[in-house]
């Protein structure tokens, strides 16, 4: 049947160029209504989304996924967001269509509502009416990309409404202009954000560069171009009330605040795509693009607001291994907008850095030695994975540590190991040869290779008798005895006795086929190394649209620019102190929006820069053990898991008081909550003692002790409405 302008849709063409939308919807068939397939992996057993009456009481402390009726709520596009909000510290309830209808004014119960892109392209007129009703009412709304950008026609074919996306109003700006502008409807571009708010969205130094145009951003820039150091009080948000890209000026006392765009390691500026948007922006702009116009923006909807995010957040994570926006964004509507308790990711609160050394080939004990002189490794704990066999580069050509055979190098070890740094395995037995040739389709080949190595330095650094099944469940380091259960303690004195096992990786060039993965997990890998989602903190493995190896924890490089290491920088002839900038500003990072991230060094560049590293290390210290801790890939981990156990619920009464319970299978030791006061008036009380609560600056800072099951009450502030 064909369509007519008065019907206010127009079909599709059968050719349609619009790439990223097709594959939108291919993903939406494939995973929103028959699941993932294959030997995906997940954190759910396979299911539908529950009934309306399965829902459980409003908690004014969750946020709602909304998806479509029937929804495998096991997909990688669901647990994508569900994993992201758990990983910044706030908790997700999936609603679908029919439940969020149903609920009515009891929708404005929860902190908010998450309209997800790719898990729901198609959308009725009577559910984009009860989300203007929701918003504004109150509510408060992050609309992402392409949710309900599509409708169905008679014979239930996607068509694109006429003359823009139905839910323009919401978002403060048109887009999803197909009749307008066919094969430009999407542009590509890089983002432009000021540097402030880049930090805002936990982007961290070095992941973000100095924004240009996207002719630019074709060619490789360098890493440190136009650096400065961080800034503590950002300027205006630029382009506010328009979509255009504003010019940033600063007076000589005014604070340095600049426009920035997201970069990749090795890649430089980065180009995403986004729907051209037209119209002027009657709100605060976060995020603009040249080519497309508003990127993202808050815009005031009644008595509500709307979080509009024109980027494919979940395909970006899912299928494109970054996962930045989707957190980063998450993130600031939780803390910025809705002002959420947050579950801290770092444990006791305390953030920190990783620092993970690479030990590639036999060059580096030299190096090593020298900087174990300087007394490098006396910080710490790091870290430390190393590619033990006798090759480097080539088969044969006698240029690896050789570990089995170096004693110089099976004592370092030990030395490392008695320091408290974690060991682990870098891969594949030689280096480059594993690293530039290891591939999905050859594990025959080369799974040997990562067992030859593993069992290299498991064989240095543990006792035979460690093998002992009873004695390899994980230990968490540095926590005081007195407050570890019998078991741990237990284990404990054996780590301390037979030494450690092996239980993170570094792959080489940072290959990480999947079978390698599969196979680490199997081994009792718990922490990796990896080359993707660059600048975020540890996180799960989303790969190739699926949920991989949920019991192991990714740690993501942390980039200056189109560099990570020494050796880049030198090669690359950066200024020694940009570098010496970077590092303090990541620590400052880390500590202002409580975090960790993972930066990654090699002994040899560290030992011709060996001022520089010494400098990180003294300036680590200046932050004191109560605000900045080094942490390993391992401990990270370990915390990590233990706080998926985490249950907690917030319920509001009447009066504005929010009763927090919260449980555990094991201890709640080290989980602490940040409460914001722009929500939270007051200090937060715990009638029976189960908590602790101090003043951190704009937070409460609540701390569960070594118990079960917590509970503390927080007055809100007066609604915002």
């Amino acid at each position: 049947m064909r369509t007519t302008r008065r019907s206010n849709f127009r079909k599709l063409p059968r050719k349609f160029g619009l790439a990223c939308l097709l594959a939108g919807l291919l993903v939406w068939v494939l995973y929103g209504c028959v699941g993932p397939t294959g030997g995906s992996r997940s954190l759910f057993s396979p299911r539908t989304a529950i009934a309306p009456d399965g829902l459980p009481p409003p908690d004014a402390g969750q946020l709602m996924l909304l998806v479509p009726p029937g929804q495998v709520l096991s997909s990688p596009l669901v647990t994508a967001w569900v994993d992201a909000a758990s990983e910044i510290g706030v908790r997700m309830q999936v609603v679908t269509d029919p439940e969020f209808r149903a609920m009515g004014d009891a929708a404005l119960q929860y902190a908010g509502l998450v309209l997800p892109d790719q898990l729901h392209p198609i959308a009725d007129e009577a559910l984009l009416k009860s989300i203007r009703s929701y918003t504004q009412a109150g509510g408060q709304t992050l609309l992402v990309y392409d949710f309900a950008a599509f409708a169905l026609d008679s014979n239930h074919k996607p068509i694109y409404p006429i003359p823009k996306s139905r839910l323009s109003d919401l978002a403060g700006v048109d887009y999803a202009l197909y009749d307008k502008l066919r094969e430009k409807t999407t542009a590509i571009g890089p983002i432009a954000v000021m540097r402030s708010t880049m930090r805002e969205l936990q982007v961290p130094p070095g992941k973000s560069s100095p924004y240009v145009t996207n002719r630019d951003a074709a060619t490789p820039a360098t890493a440190a171009a136009s650096y400065r150091p961080e800034s503590t009080s950002p300027l205006p948000v630029p382009g506010t009330g328009s979509n255009s890209v504003a010019a940033v000026t600063t007076t000589a006392t005014s604070p340095v605040d600049v426009l920035d765009s997201f970069s990749g390691y090795l890649l430089g500026n980065l180009i995403y795509s986004s729907f051209v948007t037209q119209g002027s922006f009657q709100g605060t702009t976060l995020a603009s693009s040249a080519e497309a116009g508003l990127v993202a923006g808050l815009h005031k909807v009644g008595r509500g607001q709307v979080m509009f995010v024109n980027l494919p957040l979940t395909y970006l994570k899912v299928a494109r291994t970054d996962g930045l926006l989707m957190h980063g964004f998450l993130r600031y509507f939780a803390h910025n907008v809705l002002h959420m308790a947050q579950l801290s990711a770092v444990p006791d609160g305390v953030a920190g850095l990783t620092l993970n050394w690479h030990l590639d080939s036999f060059t580096a004990q030299l190096p090593t030695l020298r900087l174990e002189k300087l007394g490098v490794f006396n910080d710490g704990p790091f870290s430390i994975n190393m590619t033990a066999g006798p090759d480097a580069v080539n088969v044969g050509d006698a240029k690896g540590w050789n570990l089995n055979h170096n004693p110089i190098a099976q004592r370092m070890l030990q030395r490392f190991v008695a320091k408290g740094h974690a060991i682990g395995s870098h891969g594949g037995w030689n280096h480059d040869y594993y690293g530039l040739n290891a591939n999905d389709s050859n594990q025959a080949t080369f799974e040997p290779y990562l067992e030859r190595n593993a069992s290299a330095i498991r064989r240095t650094v543990s006792d035979p008798f460690r093998a002992y099944p009873g004695l390899r469940s994980p230990t968490p380091e540095h926590l005081p005895p007195i407050s570890l259960p019998l078991a741990l303690k237990r284990k404990l004195s054996v780590d301390l006795t037979l030494g450690p096992t092996l239980r993170e990786y570094s792959p080489p060039v940072g290959n990480n086929p999947l079978w390698a993965m599969d196979w680490l997990e199997k081994q009792g890998v718990v922490a990796t190394y990896f080359a993707g989602h660059t600048g975020m903190g540890p996180t799960r493995h989303y790969r190739d649209g699926q949920l991989r190896n949920p019991s192991m924890w990714m740690f993501p490089v942390t980039p200056f620019g189109r560099y990570a290491t020494f050796e880049e920088f030198q090669t690359a002839a950066l200024p020694k102190q940009d570098v010496v900038d970077w590092y303090r500003s990541t620590v400052d990072f880390a500590v202002a929006q409580n975090t960790s991230r993972m930066i990654y060094i090699h002994p040899n560049g560290a030992n011709v820069w060996s001022d520089v590293l010494l400098d990180l290390l003294a300036y680590a210290k200046t932050q004191g053990p109560q605000h900045f801790r080094w942490y390993t890939m391992t401990r990270l981990a370990d915390f990590m898991t233990a706080r998926l156990g985490v249950t907690w619920t917030e319920q509001r009464d009447k009066y504005g008081v929010s009763r927090f319970e919260v449980t555990h299978s094991s201890s709640l030791n080290e989980m602490v909550w940040m409460l914001p006061k722009a929500r939270y008036a007051g200090l937060p009380i715990s009638k029976d003692g189960s908590v602790t609560v101090s003043d951190q600056g704009a937070d409460w800072v609540v701390r569960a002790g070594n118990t079960r099951r917590a509970s503390f009450t927080a007055l809100n502030q007066p609604t915002r409405h």
